[in-house]
Parts: C-alpha cells; sequence; structure tokens
C-alpha cells in the first residue's frame, strides 16, 4: 500500500533533479522555473528596429534559445538567441558587459528576456540588443543583467540550420548553421586559426561541389584571444557548424571550438577549382540592347585573363577581363565597390567569373557586369566581389594585340587591350595634361593617325595618380583597354608605361567640312513623314561624331529640347537623311536616322552645329518665326540650289527655293519630293 507513495516521492525527486543547473564550476542547485508569461517575439522585436537605437518603453517579454559559446574565448560579451531550437526564423545578439557568459547561459539554454529599457540598433551593421549610450548601443551593465535576463530550466540541443553558402543572406546571421563540403582555401594551408598577437584573424572557407568545383567562399573569423588561436587548420573536408555573424554586411563564420569541425574527408585537389561553362561570344549574344538577368537554374562561368589595373588610379571600382591573354576577341567589365583590387588581381592573372545572381548591360557603351537597380547595372557591394571573382595561382604576359586607328571600330575588339601603332594628340590638344594640370576631373584627350578620318579618344580619370602630368607630344604607340562611348572609340591606360611616343608630331592636312542643309521637308498630306536632309558637298569623308541638328521653334531663340546628334561617316557626295517616324512608310526606304526631332511646321530654323558647337549652316533666321516670310515652308519644302556647294552659318534665302501653302505651293508626299537627290 505504500508503493504509490514511494513512486510519487521518487518522481518528484526525478523532477527536482532535472531541473539542476549544469554549471560545471559551481555545485549544482535546484532550478525553479522563473513566473514569466511572454507577450512578444524576437522577429517582433527585430521589425522594431529603424533608424539610428530604438527604446523599448513597453512591458514586453520574448523568449529565444541560447546559440553561442564563449567558453574557448571566441565569442566576447555576446550572447546570441534564436527563436527557435531548430528550424529557426531569427536570431538576435544581446550585448552584456560580462564575459563567462556559457557558465550561466550555456548553448541551448531557453532565456526570457525583459525587453523594457532596452534599445535595438545596429552594431558593425548588424541588429542587436542593448542600451543607448549617447545615441549609440552600448552593452548592459553587469549590475542590470538580473533586471533583463531570466533563465529558464529548459535547456534542449541545437540542431545546426542545413544551408549551402549560396544560401546564406544577413537575415540569418546569429543562426546555428552546417555546411557540408567543406575545406580550406589552398593559400591557408599550414596556418593556424589565428596569428600570435590579438586581432581576429580571418581564414578562407571554400565549399565545393560533389565533382570538386569551387562554389563559393567565406571567410572563418577566429578573435586573437580565442584558446585555439594556435591550432593549425585542418587539411581535410567535411561539414562546418558555426555562427552566422557578420560585419556590415560581410557574412562570416564563427567556430565556438575546433570541434565544431568534421573535416575527416579527403579535400579535393586544388588544381581545378572551377571550369568555364560558356565562352565571351555566348554571353556577348545574351545582351540584345536591354538588362540581362543571370539566374540560378543554370551555372554560368565564364573563364578570363585581368587585363586593367587601378594601382595608378585609372581604373577605380572596375576590373576588365578578355577572353585569352593573347590574340583576344572579347572583353567585359565588372563593376564593383571595391577599392584597391590591383592587391588581389594582378594583370594577366586567370580568373573564374561566375555569372549567377548577376545582370548585364551596357554602360555608356562598355558591357558590364554587376548588381542592378532595376533599370541597368551597378557595383557589385563591397565584400562581396570574391563570391562572383575567384582567383587562380596563373598569371600569363600579356600581348596586347597590334592595330592600327584605320583597323578598329565601335564592334571588334570591346574591352580587350590593344597596342595602337601612330598615334598622336590633335593640334588643339598639344599642351595639355592628361586629364587637367589642376582640378579634380575626368578628362578626353584625342588622338588621330594622320590620313585617317576616325580619331580616337584617351580617357583618363580623375584619381589617375598621373591625371596632372603633361601629355607627351610625338608621335608612337599606345597600349590600353579598347571601349566605345556613344559609339566613339576610347582607349584607357593603366599607368604612364603605356605610352611611348618617341617620333615627331606630324602635321596632318587640314579637311575642311562641306557638309550641308540641302532640304528641309513639311509634307502636307503626312507630318510624320517630315525629313531634313544632309549632303557632303567635299572631297573628303567626314566623320559626323560631335555634330548636332538644332531646332528653333515659332521664333524662339533657345534650342527646342535636347538636340538631335549625328553620328557614322558620310561619304564625299553622299547624303543623311534625318527623318520622322513615318518616313519609311510614305517614302519606301529607311532614313539613316529615325527621330521626332524632326518636326519643323514651317515657320522652324534647323541649324547644322559641328564638334566645337559652332554653326556650321543654317536654314531660316534664329528668333524670327518664319511664319508670312519669304522663308516659310508649311506643308511644303525648301530645296538648297544646286549650284551652292559651301556651307554658310548665316541663313541667305538666296541660296534656297521654297515651296509652301502660303505661296499656293503645297507639296505631296511622296510625289513633290526628292531624298537624296540633287
Amino acid at each position: 500500500m505504500k508503493t504509490p507513495y514511494l513512486f510519487a516521492l521518487l518522481s518528484s525527486v526525478a523532477l527536482v533533479f532535472s531541473c539542476v543547473d549544469d554549471v560545471p564550476s559551481t555545485p549544482s542547485i535546484l532550478c525553479r522555473e522563473p513566473v514569466m508569461v511572454t507577450n512578444s517575439s524576437l522577429l517582433a522585436t527585430k521589425d522594431r528596429a529603424g533608424f539610428g537605437t530604438v527604446l523599448f518603453e513597453e512591458d514586453l517579454v520574448v523568449s529565444g534559445y541560447v546559440v553561442s559559446d564563449d567558453t574557448s574565448g571566441n565569442h566576447y560579451k555576446l550572447l546570441y538567441l534564436q527563436d527557435a531550437p531548430e528550424n529557426p526564423k531569427v536570431s538576435l545578439p544581446v550585448l552584456i558587459d560580462q564575459t563567462q557568459l556559457h557558465a550561466h547561459y550555456p548553448v541551448g539554454r531557453k532565456v526570457f528576456l525583459k525587453l523594457k529599457g532596452l534599445s535595438i540598433g545596429y552594431r558593425f551593421g548588424v541588429l542587436s540588443l542593448g542600451v543607448n549610450q549617447g545615441g549609440t548601443l552600448a552593452p548592459i551593465h553587469s549590475s542590470k543583467i538580473d533586471e533583463h535576463l531570466f533563465r529558464s530550466c529548459e535547456q534542449v540541443p541545437i540542431v545546426p540550420k542545413k544551408v549551402t553558402l549560396s544560401e546564406l543572406n544577413t537575415s540569418m546571421v546569429g543562426m546555428w548553421v552546417v555546411l557540408e563540403h567543406m575545406q580550406f582555401a589552398a593559400k591557408e594551408r599550414g596556418n593556424s586559426y589565428a596569428d600570435t598577437g590579438t586581432h581576429s584573424v580571418d581564414r578562407m572557407l571554400q565549399q565545393v561541389s560533389e565533382n570538386c568545383l569551387l562554389d563559393a567562399e567565406i571567410p572563418l573569423r577566429t578573435s586573437g584571444f580565442a584558446s585555439f588561436k594556435s591550432e593549425s587548420l585542418p587539411l581535410g573536408k567535411g561539414a562546418v557548424k558555426a555562427l552566422l555573424t557578420a560585419y556590415y554586411s560581410d557574412l562570416q563564420l564563427v567556430l565556438h571550438s575546433p570541434e565544431d569541425l568534421d573535416f575527416s574527408e579527403e579535400r579535393c585537389a586544388d588544381s581545378a577549382p572551377l571550369s568555364a561553362t560558356l565562352g565571351f561570344e555566348e554571353v556577348l549574344q545574351m545582351y540584345q540592347g536591354t538588362l540581362v538577368e543571370f539566374g540560378v537554374e543554370e551555372t554560368m562561368v565564364l573563364e578570363g585573363f585581368v587585363i586593367s589595373s587601378d594601382r595608378e588610379g585609372n581604373f577605380t571600382k572596375r576590373i576588365v577581363l578578355q577572353d585569352a591573354f593573347e590574340n583576344p576577341s572579347l572583353g567585359l567589365q565588372i563593376l564593383t565597390d571595391e577599392e584597391e583590387t590591383h592587391e588581389q588581381f594582378a594583370l594577366g592573372q586567370k580568373v573564374f567569373f561566375k555569372l549567377n545572381r548577376l545582370y548585364m548591360d551596357r554602360v555608356d557603351g562598355v558591357l558590364s557586369m554587376g548588381y542592378t537597380d532595376g533599370k541597368t547595372v551597378e557595383a557589385i557591394e563591397e565584400g562581396a566581389l570574391f563570391d562572383f571573382v575567384v582567383p587562380t595561382e596563373e598569371i600569363q604576359t600579356l600581348v596586347p594585340l597590334s592595330k592600327e586607328l584605320s583597323e578598329l571600330d565601335t564592334e571588334s575588339f570591346q574591352n580587350t587591350l590593344v597596342r595602337i601603332e601612330k598615334l598622336q594628340l590633335v593640334a588643339q590638344e598639344l599642351g595639355k595634361a592628361y586629364a587637367y594640370y589642376s582640378g579634380d576631373a575626368a578628362a578626353d584627350r584625342t588622338l588621330e593617325t594622320c590620313g585617317v578620318l576616325q580619331k580616337i579618344n584617351l580617357h583618363t580619370e580623375e584619381g589617375a595618380r598621373f591625371a596632372h602630368e603633361s601629355f607627351p607630344k610625338g608621335l608612337g604607340a599606345i597600349t590600353g583597354v579598347l571601349s566605345r562611348s556613344n559609339q566613339k572609340l576610347k582607349v584607357q591606360i593603366r599607368s604612364l608605361v603605356d605610352v611611348e611616343f618617341s617620333a615627331a608630331t606630324e602635321r596632318c592636312p587640314l579637311i575642311i567640312p562641306k557638309v550641308l542643309l540641302t532640304e528641309i521637308a513639311d509634307p502636307h498630306n503626312n507630318n510624320m513623314a517630315r525629313f531634313v536632309e544632309l549632303y557632303n558637298a567635299g572631297a573628303d569623308p567626314i566623320d559626323l561624331e560631335g555634330w548636332s541638328l538644332h531646332k528653333y521653334l515659332n521664333g524662339s531663340s533657345v534650342v527646342s529640347g535636347t538636340a538631335l546628334r549625328l553620328s557614322g561617316v558620310l561619304p564625299s557626295k553622299s547624303f543623311l537623311i534625318l527623318g520622322n517616324t513615318s518616313f519609311a512608310s510614305v517614302f519606301g526606304f529607311a532614313p539613316d536616322i529615325v527621330s521626332p526631332y524632326i518636326s519643323g511646321t514651317g515657320d522652324d530654323v534647323y541649324e547644322l552645329v559641328d564638334p566645337n558647337q559652332k554653326v556650321h549652316d543654317v536654314f531660316g533666321h534664329r528668333g524670327i518665326d518664319g511664319s508670312n516670310t519669304g522663308w516659310e515652308y508649311t506643308d511644303g519644302k525648301a530645296i538648297r540650289k544646286v549650284e551652292v556647294t559651301e556651307p554658310n552659318p548665316v541663313f541667305e534665302l538666296s541660296e534656297w527655293t521654297v515651296f509652301s501653302k502660303a505661296n499656293e505651293a503645297a507639296q505631296e508626299a511622296p510625289a513633290d519630293f526628292g531624298p537624296k537627290e540633287r
């Protein structure tokens, strides 16, 4: 009959001892569950964050499970709490001005946290809980810990969240994670977890596929005060259990102890961390004039060679790759917020470039890769470049393509290293600096080869160390990265060594352009078929880069809208038609340039302006409304007389024959017009 009583007594004893604190440094004591009722959550707490620090003034109580362990000294005055022992949704660090936290808050211990009087804010870019001191987040003072932190009797195993490196993001910061197929990078071989000093050290961990291809990398950060800092890094491969932390946007892993690494498998060979899955030509063909998104469904890896260097400050925050170290055909640039990239990527170094999760577009005419703002490409954020660009130990001597200016165009050899022979500054640029002798601005210097119509700009960034140096006089070769800007050839050097001028400057024959306005059309039956005709009456072809057509409406002396920019080469005795949107359907052939800017209504002025922004030729008087004048062409046309073969910056009505409904000579398209005829 005493059995039930004895059973009850033994059960009570068992229950009491199941709540004993497991603290090695103190004697076992009876655990009393605090009388706490949670009325909020860590997730709701995180959502309260805003600009600066946010103070909790309500009586809020949340709970969480400890996932940090400072036993080895690798964590310091931080207690990481996640909202569940398995599959957590959120984790937050609590700043506490006390060490040896593991003695009271071991891993897996459930903790209640009173938020009233605490604040949430960013500490080194990571949302954290603490107290507000002068607008910044500070640790909870040791005398105040018992007012905010309460230990539950519950202590459970923490199940690490299984993830891959590519899945990690800042929302997981503070969680206990496990990553498989991990190994230390080859450059870490022979290193210990940290150095002999007291500063923290990063060692690069890699995640590899089953075929030993490198997927991604992440630093393992170890404190200079960690008890295991002098132990050698394991050489094998396997799983890593670690706390995911961050320094601003840079993710990193932190161990509790070396036992968190299980590297019992044989590591992958270091000779082939990645392999290319597509070529530069395939990537270029993907670009159809709009933003290209590289998703995650298919692995996309390019193999290329670095041809740019920011050592002299002239390729800041970008890296240019080409498809081969000699005889290249294509290249591209990577936009990044990283500085001093020459310290990580040497000229001629072979790299693998992972395109997944990136975007591609032309930026100032240059095919560029990076993040996106939804409209075009922007820089890869600082700290993330190595997630996409993986250097190898192979460094080759770059062999630039040797070309003359006449052999280049804006489509071929883009973003490749070239050596252009027989170049010199144009006469009006002689005596100038690479950029400017003073001030802080980028600049282009125009280079030419005598007898070649096309010219090329040498671009120098404002931060280049040689920006204030005199550009050398003479003639010679320039080695640099070829690109284009607004259909204009551009070359950019890495340093002054890339400029080799040893011959004397040549005096190039002066070409005087004879480009004329020869027909202004305003068809009576279709105002969307209006056009302006240009004619090169000279013996030399003319490069129209930098030329523009200006329009002045209704007697205004201010140019209408944005002037129409011209481009291309206009051969001798040839026409250039600038037509409105219905020109092709009316006249049966496409104009050379289609633009709604061609909309003169019969009383409007057109000016042809040269690259020096001087009026080269004109129809009509700027500042005068053409209505009821001799040059009104409403519903008609104005034709330049055939005997006129010289442009005139001053309008002369005697050079024109004008038809208009005002003089009862309305013109119907296409019958009454003759585009490309004189």
